[in-house]
């Protein structure tokens, strides 16, 4: 079964630092608004398989993962869920713990990862 990207968003309300554990690379971006809408920006480093401690100023974040996520809140202030697949609605969503609804149209519905918040 083909598997399909689980993307993850997250909200720092403080100056916040999180421990993320994934089983593959995984890019951490920074949504900023700009004069056409929202942009992606990549926050550190590129993370490697296992278990990274990251910094975040407050602000929206989001990565895509093809693994099982766990996130783990060290210090500050983190909401975190699984994101709609829209782009359109980085900050607007309010994170939650929610699956993102069904697939629509012919794609078939894929193996979809999971993320673990402790």
């Amino acid at each position: 079964m083909k598997k399909k990207p689980l993307q993850v968003s997250l909200h720092a309300r403080e100056p916040s630092v999180v421990e993320l554990t994934v089983g593959d690379r995984v890019q951490l971006d920074r949504v900023i608004p700009s004069s056409h809408g929202y942009v992606a920006e990549r926050h550190g480093r590129l993370l490697t398989p296992g278990a990274t401690r990251v910094a975040l100023p407050p602000g929206h974040y989001f990565f895509k993962t093809l693994s099982d996520a766990n996130l783990r809140v060290v210090t500050g202030g983190v909401a975190a869920g699984i994101a709609a697949d829209n782009k359109g609605d980085w900050p607007d969503a309010t994170p939650t713990e929610n699956p993102p609804p069904p697939a629509k149209g012919d794609e078939a519905a894929g193996e979809r990862p999971t993320l673990t918040i402790e």
